[in-house]
């Protein structure tokens, strides 16, 4: 009876051992490039046997974005792609000796997301006639910094109105003002300066030109201008 049991786990093995042996390996020549612009993408990313997942693991494309894989002929892999600024990228390839040369080239075309060049600071709010800011604004300028600290090579300029209404210059020295605050605010939250500018538009350019106050409190706002990514 052991006897049996040897013969049969020597046999078992020896089959294991003959179809890992049989796996024909392809290399995978591979790159990362932005689908907006073809430049090169440093990321890491993520391969995975289907359907069982029993070959899986990372890699990284290098300054070239460039990677090399040697995965299994024949069967299907999943790809997974995330980098900060990018959309989650996901492809399934099969893997296949195309070239005759046990090599085979690929090319993943991964997806920038597209940030918005202007954007208003929402629930901004200050004492009426005062560059004082309100401390339930304090919530949204925070947000505006940890935006600004992931994004350490983004320049802006901080632009700052009014409503039409009143002394056009003492209108455009609050906004001077104004935005000047934001900015030493964004600063004592770790933003470096020069990463910071500013510029004051009084009330010359309204979103409405409507008197209502609701029109008047859509006016006053202070307005994010990206300069640099």
């Amino acid at each position: 009876m052991p006897k049996i049991a040897l013969s049969f786990s020597l046999t078992l093995i020896a089959v294991l051992c003959i179809g890992q042996a049989s796996d024909e390996y392809v290399r995978i020549d591979g790159q990362l490039l932005s689908a907006k612009d073809s430049s090169v993408v440093t990321a890491s990313l993520l391969y995975e046997k289907l359907p069982y997942y029993d070959d899986m693991g990372m890699n990284k494309s290098n300054a070239e974005g460039k990677f090399e894989l040697y995965l299994v002929k024949g069967n299907e892999y999943n790809f997974k792609v995330t980098q900060s600024g990018f959309e989650e990228f996901t492809s399934k390839i099969t893997v296949a000796d195309e070239s005759g040369d046990g090599s085979m080239s690929v090319v993943f075309y991964i997806s920038p997301i597209e940030e918005p060049e202007l954007m208003t600071i929402d629930n901004l709010i200050f004492a009426r006639g005062s560059d004082q800011i309100s401390s339930a604004s304090y919530s949204s300028l925070d947000d505006l910094a940890a935006y600004l600290d992931e994004r350490p090579n983004m320049v802006i300029q901080l632009e700052g109105h009014t409503d039409f209404a009143g002394n056009a210059e003492a209108n455009m020295a609050l906004s001077q003002a104004r935005v000047e605050a934001v900015k030493e605010y964004l600063s004592d939250k770790g933003i470096k300066k020069n990463r910071l500018y500013t510029k004051a538009f009084g009330g010359t350019q309204p979103l409405s030109t409507d008197r209502t106050d609701e029109a008047k409190t859509r006016n006053r706002r202070v307005e994010v201008r990206v300069l640099r990514r």
